[in-house]
């Protein structure tokens, strides 16, 4: 059992972090600022020290500097959202040994900790952030059999030679950008940037100046020039996340970037080159886009020069079981249960499920069943809360309603619910299992007044 350091702006994350941590015998505080952390520093001696990457007050290598002075072998795991992640590359630049983006699962931090401090022990050198990345979207590590995933592998091989544009199709949770980065990390730009935007997460105004940056003072709050990911993907590429959802207008501007290799900063005449390879991803029909003019033809063909489907993980056959068991030693492992493995009906019944949140909903699956297991076989009880709400067989899926009534208020509640939980409060792949658009998701979510962790995290 370990000392460890918790420190991060959110209090109700520190909180769940620490009763987790409490419950596996290990010793935990928390701070919510340099100071604070700063103050614990002095008093205790730490073993592990899991940061944000940004924290108010200071820097999170300023303190890593104040925990080398009281315990040199100290481990550090900084976790960082996506605008962040540059501070936590240059904090592993700077001794962390690795970097946990948000939102993560607490069993996802444990596991990570466990990896870090067995490393440390073992006395192997560290590995450099490129490395670690490298490992993690290498297609060999990938875990699938099926011949669609074989397929798969075969084109990010050959095209990952090339600085091609790709565009990855699939529905929500297949692994989209797994492959991109495996296309990136196997490449000749693999020593550049492999820089990630999700088109869906940020509204149309927001999105513009995220992809080309802004001058200081191109419009109100804009404080100090900001470098938008085409000039930060500069010899590397670029991942756009649901491109489907980007407006028109952004379109006409990436479309420019593909085809001139340049583009103008918000606020600015002044023309930036970029030599960025764009890797796009969508789970959305864009032909059908095209027809209704909601997408470019012109954008959809300069993207569609080599096209890889993802298939859902309902048509991969016994991967199925394969992922069952990586998840389930994953997840055995870092929340230190013992569990021995799943029985036979459990996974006839994770057989036949339909999987509409694919691979991460499988993941969730299992991570909530090896959480509620009681026993060192996983049961049918253990996975009630995934599979509760599947409609009776020969309903064709339909949702019939109660003889006495019900009120639709609730039933709306209840799915909104279930599809936030399947997604692992990903908000915008609970959209895609409703069948609504993120804002619409979000008027439900302020409206039923739900609220997670994760989502706090970012504000």
């Amino acid at each position: 059992m370990h000392n460890l350091l918790f420190v991060d702006p959110d209090p109700n994350l520190c909180e769940d972090v620490c009763n987790f941590f409490h419950s596996t015998g290990n010793s935990i505080q928390s701070a919510q600022d340099l100071a604070g952390a700063l103050i614990l520093i002095e008093k205790a001696r730490f073993d592990v020290l899991i940061s944000n990457a940004k924290i108010p007050g200071g820097t999170v290598r300023e303190l890593m500097q104040a925990a080398r002075t009281k315990n040199a072998d100290i481990v550090t795991v900084v976790h960082s959202a996506i605008e962040t992640v540059q501070e936590g590359v240059r904090a592993v630049k700077e001794g962390a040994f690795g970097i946990l983006q948000k939102p993560f699962s607490i069993p996802e931090l444990s596991f990570q900790i466990k990896k870090a401090v067995e490393q440390k022990a073992r006395g192997e050198p560290r590995a450099t952030p490129e490395d670690r990345f490298r490992n993690i979207y290498q297609p060999a590590s990938f875990i699938g059999e099926c011949a669609g995933i074989k397929e798969v592998f075969k084109i990010v091989n050959l095209v990952a030679k090339t600085s091609s544009s790709v565009i990855i199709t699939g529905e929500t949770g297949t692994g989209k950008e797994l492959v991109a980065g495996a296309i990136h990390y196997n490449s000749s730009r693999a020593s550049g940037p492999f820089v990630r935007v999700n088109c869906a997460a940020l509204p149309e105004q927001l999105l513009e100046s995220e992809l080309f940056g802004y001058e200081r003072g191109a419009f109100t709050g804009a404080e100090k020039l900001r470098i938008g990911r085409f000039e930060q993907a500069n010899k590397g590429t670029i991942f756009l996340d649901e491109v489907a959802d980007m407006s028109l207008y952004t379109q006409a501007k990436v479309l420019r970037v593909l085809q001139e290799k340049e583009f103008e900063r918000l606020g600015s005449s002044e023309t930036v080159k970029t030599d960025a390879r764009l890797i796009s991803a969508t789970n959305k029909e864009l032909l059908e886009l095209i027809e209704k003019k909601l997408f470019r033809e012109d954008l959809y063909f300069r993207l569609n020069v080599v096209s890889i489907h993802l298939p859902p993980l309902r048509q991969r056959g016994d991967d199925v079981r394969l992922l069952t068991q990586f998840f389930l030693k994953k997840y055995s492992v870092a929340m230190n249960k013992k569990i021995r493995g799943i029985s036979g009906e459990v996974m006839k019944i994770l057989s036949a499920h339909p999987w509409p949140g694919n691979i991460r909903e499988l993941e969730n699956a299992i991570e909530r069943a090896v959480v509620l297991a009681e026993e060192e076989m996983i049961g049918p009880e253990d996975l009630k809360l995934l599979l509760g709400s599947r409609p009776p067989p020969g309903q064709g899926g339909k949702v019939l309603l109660p003889e006495e009534g019900v009120r639709l208020e609730d039933v709306e509640r209840g799915f909104v619910q279930q599809a936030l939980e399947r997604s692992g409060w990903v908000q915008k792949d609970a959209a895609a299992l409703l069948g609504v658009s993120s804002r619409v998701l979000n008027y439900k979510i302020k409206r039923f007044g739900f609220t997670h962790p994760s989502w706090k995290q970012n504000k």
